[in-house]
């Protein structure tokens, strides 16, 4: 993002933000992920997880949780204090939670290759239930390829950085890819189990 551009976001007020994060602005959410919010990221790698995570890592999952159900708790923002400040507390909160009960599971896809995934313990995430067959399975049967590829591809450990350039895309099309294509293998699973 070019620094003309930037200073016209920092001029914005949250609510302006706000409309245009549920509107899925692009250029917005890179904005608030990378730029606003990069002090509360780095805030998050030193004193909850000690410099042992990737301020990408964080990122991508801070956006899936935001963002998902059409943004449902962004949407719970009230503006009675600043954009920033509510994120932090959001944040904050999100990941301590989840590093008290976060367990990491492996999944094998094939003999030469191993996938880890940090899935909560609290069965919200249908991923769990999968045997390695059956998540690869699904994932073969998104009918979308850049999303079955941006999916596989952070399942293997590729950087969103990497996946971008592979597919020719920004940073947050592939986090964009990756947050639809989990929906669809959700929607799927929901459909199977009927």
């Amino acid at each position: 993002m070019y620094d003309r551009r930037l200073l016209w976001f920092s001029r914005l007020s949250d609510r302006q933000l706000v409309d245009m994060l549920l509107a899925n602005d692009e250029e917005a959410v890179e904005y608030v992920f990378f730029y606003r919010c990069d002090n509360m990221f780095a805030h998050i790698i030193n004193s909850i997880y000690h410099s042992q995570v990737k301020k990408e890592e964080l990122i991508t999952e801070f956006y899936m949780y935001l963002s998902e159900d059409d943004w449902r708790r962004l949407r719970q923002f009230e503006f009675k204090s600043a954009l920033n400040t509510w994120l932090t507390i959001v944040a904050v909160r999100y990941f301590k939670g989840k590093t008290s009960d976060v367990r990491t599971k492996t999944l094998e896809l094939n003999s030469q290759m191993e996938y880890n995934i940090e899935m909560a313990s609290d069965n919200e995430d249908p991923f769990q239930e999968l045997s390695k067959l059956e998540l690869y399975e699904y994932i073969e049967q998104l009918p979308k390829p850049r999303e079955r590829f941006a999916l596989l591809g952070m399942l293997t450990g590729k950087s969103a950085e990497v996946i971008a350039k592979e597919l020719g895309c920004t940073v947050m099309a592939v986090y964009n890819l990756t947050k639809k294509a989990r929906q669809a293998l959700q929607k799927m699973m929901k459909g199977n189990r009927k």
